[in-house]
């Protein structure tokens, strides 16, 4: 298996001077500590220093290429936490306007004006509520403003002050209990398996009531599966660096699969950049979409690069 390092050093514009080994025979102890440090910069010194290395199976954590002599004790993953949150969806997800009621949802009725009652209805598994008097009636897929439509033509037919504009009652209907959805979690997630979600959830809400993404886990290559096609991919570098929210409108239903792949490539990026970390890039990207992730160059850093490439061991000629 080959592993490949390569690094790109941003220099600062400080100047070393060249010193020769006459001339270090000469330096006491205390000098040669000065010259030592300056050869020998720290994690704070003026560079930026990117790494690059590649995963090639989820099951080896040894593919990922390590970083002799680093300081970085807890390396910051980027992205990963925005879905490491303890958040009670259940109870702070509002209501949207294109909700499609089905069964399990409880329904909140209200009649008031000539007419004045409130009572809570379940959907069946056939999608039907049952109410006295009119029997059963269809309200499986609609939105609120839908289903109140179609109760307040039902129930007309026994409070005829609905269509009433003189002796008039109004019709309201809310949303109750919720029906829960079952999401499949699969690949690089922290808590694989089956999850029950919020109906309302999206695919980053959703992963985060399923514990969020182990860290060789990819990014930017989210796929949802229903009935065994992917639907939709997700790339969460467009939300998390541009603001660009592609990802929202995808409505999730019961039975989906969100896959969490492998990662192929991670970059670390450390030194005179304005947030350091490791950043995951697709084949296509290069050091100027690295240096976008990181969001630029401090005012320290140097213009200069040097790429250097590490060829592995087994390809080294003697």
């Amino acid at each position: 298996m080959k592993k490949w390092l390569i690094t790109v050093l941003v220099l600062t514009n400080t100047i070393i001077a060249q010193v020769t080994l006459s001339d270090i025979n000469k330096l006491g102890n205390t000098q040669l500590d000065l010259i030592r440090e300056e050869l020998n910069p720290t994690s704070d010194s003026n560079s930026v220093t990117v790494i690059e290395e590649e995963i090639y199976n989820e099951t080896s954590k040894d593919n990922l290429v390590q970083i002799e002599g680093s300081d970085e004790l807890d390396p910051i993953y980027f992205g990963y936490n925005f879905f490491n949150k303890n958040i009670n969806f259940f109870d702070n997800i509002p209501t949207p306007s294109n909700y499609k009621l089905g069964p399990g949802d409880e329904i909140i009725l209200s009649l008031w004006g000539k007419t004045n009652l409130r009572k809570s209805l379940t959907i069946s598994n056939e999608g039907l509520i049952y109410y006295e008097n009119l029997g059963f009636i269809s309200l499986s897929n609609l939105t609120l403003q839908e289903a109140e439509l179609v109760l307040k033509n039902e129930l007309s037919k026994i409070y005829s002050t609905l269509t009433d504009n003189k002796d008039q009652t109004d019709l309201m209907l809310e949303l109750g209990s919720l029906k829960s959805i079952n999401v499949y979690f699969t690949g690089q997630v922290d808590s694989p398996g089956i999850h029950i979600i919020h109906p309302f959830s999206n695919i980053m809400t959703a992963i985060v009531q399923a514990g969020g993404i182990k860290k060789e886990g990819s990014l930017r290559k989210i796929q949802l599966i229903r009935n065994n096609k992917v639907i939709e991919t997700i790339d969460f570098y467009n939300f998390f660096i541009r603001g660009v929210n592609n990802f929202s409108d995808i409505k999730i239903i019961d039975g989906d699969v969100i896959y969490i792949p492998v990662l192929k490539n991670r970059i670390e990026v450390s030194g005179q950049i304005s947030r350091p970390g490791y950043y995951e890039v697709l084949n296509d990207e290069n050091i100027a979409d690295l240096i976008h992730f990181s969001a630029g160059f401090t005012a320290y850093a140097s213009s200069t690069l040097i790429l250097t490439q590490i060829i592995p061991v087994e390809e080294r000629s003697s």
